[in-house]
């Protein structure tokens, strides 16, 4: 009886373990906010979110496609409802500069932004992706308003990794546009990832951390159909060979 419950004890640390620990995001190098080419469109969308109106007030129209991406305010796909949730974003502003790439729609919509005036960590939480693919993040960071505001930055850890810090404003003192960067990582068997991020303040501010806009692509690879024939022809040739040895 011991042993029962010693290993059910057991099973169910593991279990928690597995929730709390989720996987590690391979981060690449933070860019400029440019043009529309910036928004991926590899693999398949699964999810986007835009900062919508008031924080958890009444939605503002969001819904402008960039690059073929539309970025849906509160959320879309697996980055919406009850398996989405940012924690510590509890504040929405509306007038970050033009970041002036030449698509009207890019700069509307990275003018807005969630933030949280402490300097804590805040996290952002989703589930619901298919255990083994492999998934592509998109965030965007941007203020850029003047030298006294915007000299600040984040960085993002998912599981293990953190990224290199993204400047709110790539201009001198802060300003001009934000940056924007894309992590890779396969989903393990919960189908949950959560994402912490930590602001730094500048010379005359303190830390905020910040989310523009963000997107989720699954990216993982789809086998070319020679690859499909090359299996079914292998799979013939198996079965006829148990066709002659049962023979």
């Amino acid at each position: 009886m011991k042993k029962i419950i010693l290993t059910a004890a057991m099973a169910s640390l593991a279990s928690v373990a597995a929730h709390a620990q989720t996987p590690n995001v391979t981060w690449g190098t933070p860019s400029t906010i440019s043009g529309t080419s910036d928004v991926s469109i590899v693999g398949a969308l699964v999810g986007t979110w835009a900062p919508g109106d008031d924080w958890g007030g009444t939605s503002r129209s969001d819904y402008y496609p960039v690059n073929g991406v539309t970025f849906a305010a509160y959320g879309s796909g697996l980055l919406t409802g009850s398996g989405f949730t940012t924690s510590g974003f509890d504040s929405r502003y509306g007038s970050y500069a033009n970041p002036n790439t030449t698509d009207p729609n890019y700069n509307y919509i990275l003018q807005t932004s969630g933030y949280n005036s402490s300097s804590g960590a805040n996290t952002i939480s989703w589930t619901g992706m298919t255990p083994g693919d492999t998934y592509q993040l998109e965030i965007w960071v941007n203020d850029g308003r003047n030298n006294v505001t915007a000299e600040r930055s984040e960085t993002i850890t998912g599981g293990a990794n953190t990224s290199a810090a993204l400047l709110y404003g790539t201009g001198p003192n802060g300003t001009g546009p934000g940056q924007f960067i894309l992590g890779t990582f396969v989903a393990d068997g919960t189908g949950d990832e959560s994402l912490t991020l930590t602001g730094f303040g500048g010379a005359d501010i303190g830390p905020s951390t910040q989310l523009s806009i963000m997107q989720l692509r699954d990216i993982t690879p789809v086998p070319e159909p020679s690859t499909f024939a090359l299996l079914g022809g292998g799979l013939c040739m198996m079965l006829a060979g148990f066709r002659r040895k049962k023979a």
